[in-house]
């Protein structure tokens, strides 16, 4: 059985207009939604930045590991047909295979 290779996704975020103008539990629910969908496809949170307190273009800046290249196309899946994250939210994302750092530039 080949074992999946796990996937490293880069994403920046910048909530829309729109998201502030749900109620306060429009905006739980959506999160809620969001997590639940999260948590199911196996996502594990690296780092999270909240660059709200700076002059950023982004509000958010975070470093997730999926499980798989399936699991990453499900959740993309997910934020567009049933998030309608467009709708609330400006990003881009960036991903690929985790590498390891240990040996950049250490002397043969």
């Amino acid at each position: 059985m080949k074992k999946e290779t796990p996937i490293v996704r880069l994403f920046f975020a910048k909530m829309k207009p729109a998201f502030f103008q749900l109620s306060e539990e429009e905006q739980r629910q959506f999160m809620v939604r969001d997590r639940a969908n999260l948590d199911a496809l196996g996502m594990k949170a690296i780092s999270m930045i909240d660059c709200t307190i700076s002059d950023s273009e982004w509000d958010y800046i975070g470093v997730e590991r999926w499980p798989s290249v399936k699991a990453l196309e499900e959740r993309e899946k997910f934020e567009t047909d049933e998030l309608h994250i467009s709708q609330y939210v400006d990003y881009k994302v960036e991903f690929g295979a985790e590498q390891s750092f240990e040996e950049y530039g250490k002397p043969q």
